[in-house]
């Protein structure tokens, strides 16, 4: 073999992850350098880099995941309140770090240079995981995170297990939405991993173990300033009642098709949330509204089980919705999502992914899509994912030939 091709899957890469920066850096320029911040994450940093912890208004709360706040910390303290810099390096890193993972775990599972690079730049690429590069929110710090935990667990290794159960273990304290998936990993490495049963249920172990260590300190922490063990956040209960109440179903569900619910509507029942909540502990408060969208689900399980439909709709859709996009922006999503759709859905049906470790793949895409069928769902929802979409639709191959 000549010193060229030698070079050649190395030079592949690099074009990948170069690709992964000039997308994203086009993206943060069009906005001007101006981060979105909606989840209020700088605020939590900005707690954080002046010594006060994870506070709202001078005290301890558990409202958003711990992780993306920490890594923010540093970037605060060192810009104060210009940040736009650092939160740029930071997201052309992460872009670029998540293409380079999935490229390895592409590798690692067997495939060849030419279908790790389709797979990384896949990832480099998508409209949904690249466009969040220009806001301050958790899904350019998880996909990174997945990606890296699927390139870990295909390593050929004795601490495959367990690293991967770290690195997922991160991804939930950055995402809580990524816990289902993990717990189907572990379960899928006790179950179909090779070896023995004792071989087998040791690596379930190992990974289950990994993330709850991983997990165990933030619910110290939360038991010490809140007063109870939280091992995600307290902000689930609202997340589900945003999705499952009855002004959300007679707007949204059973409104025009394509309607996103904003508006004087939603900001009425937004105050009513907050008039009920007052003065509550976070997580009292979290329980109330979880336990009235079970209430709700009980007296009408048809509506119910309609808007869980539509959610998993809504998180697969080709296109984002078009109460929010123009045509341009719409049919430029159809035109890259439906043949990566047709790609993942002739992925899914190699071998690969039947088997440990491509199976945490399609572990962490189904437990996300359980979860968003319950909760408040929209296209970048499934940012998260999209590495695991990548490597499954770069296994792609004609029926016939299989």
């Amino acid at each position: 073999m000549s010193r060229d091709n030698r070079w050649t899957p190395a030079l592949l890469a690099s074009l990948v992850l170069l690709a992964a920066v000039v997308a994203r850096l086009a993206v943060v320029a069009a906005a001007g350098a101006r981060f979105e911040d909606p989840d209020n994450y700088l605020p939590l940093a900005r707690s954080l880099a002046d010594g006060e912890g994870l506070t709202q208004r001078g005290r301890a709360t558990a409202y958003r995941p711990p992780l993306y706040p920490l890594v923010l910390a540093p970037l605060v303290a060192a810009s104060g309140d210009r940040p736009a810099i650092g939160l740029t390096i930071l997201h052309l890193a992460l872009g670029a770090g998540t293409a380079g993972c999935t490229m390895l775990a592409a590798r690692r599972l067997g495939a060849s240079p030419l279908r790790a690079m389709i797979a990384g730049l896949i990832v480099a690429l998508d409209p949904v995981l690249v466009w969040q590069a220009r806001s301050v929110m958790t899904e350019t710090l998880t996909a990174f995170l997945l990606a890296a935990a699927l390139a870990r667990a295909a390593s050929d290794d004795r601490w495959a297990s367990p690293g991967c159960g770290l690195l997922l273990g991160l991804a939930s304290l950055c995402r809580p939405s990524i816990l289902p998936g993990a717990g189907l990993a572990a379960l899928a490495a006790a179950l179909v991993s090779p070896g023995t049963r004792r071989e087998r249920t040791m690596r379930g172990l190992g990974l289950g173990l990994a993330l709850a260590v991983v997990l165990t300190p933030w619910a110290v922490r939360n038991r010490l300033a809140l007063g109870e063990f939280v091992w995600t956040t307290t902000h689930g209960g609202y997340t589900l009642a945003l999705a499952n109440n009855e002004v959300y179903y007679r707007e949204v569900l059973d409104g025009p098709p394509g309607t996103v619910w904003t508006g004087p509507e939603q900001q009425l029942w937004w105050e009513a949330v907050n008039r009920r909540t007052a003065g509550m502990p976070e997580p009292a408060a979290d329980r109330l509204l979880r336990d009235e969208v079970v209430a709700l689900a009980r007296r009408d399980p048809w509506t119910f089980a309609r808007a869980c439909l539509a959610r998993v709709a809504t998180f697969w859709s080709p296109t984002p919705a078009a109460g929010v996009y123009g045509g341009r922006a719409r049919a430029l999503t159809l035109a890259w999502t439906a043949p990566l759709w047709l790609a993942f859905g002739l992925g899914l049906a190699a071998r690969t992914f039947r088997r440990w470790p491509g199976i945490v793949a399609p572990c962490l895409i189904l437990g996300l899509t359980a979860v968003h069928a319950f909760y408040w769902t929209d296209l970048r929802m499934r940012a998260p994912i999209t590495p695991a979409i990548a490597l499954i639709a770069a296994f792609a191959s004609r029926p016939w030939r299989r």
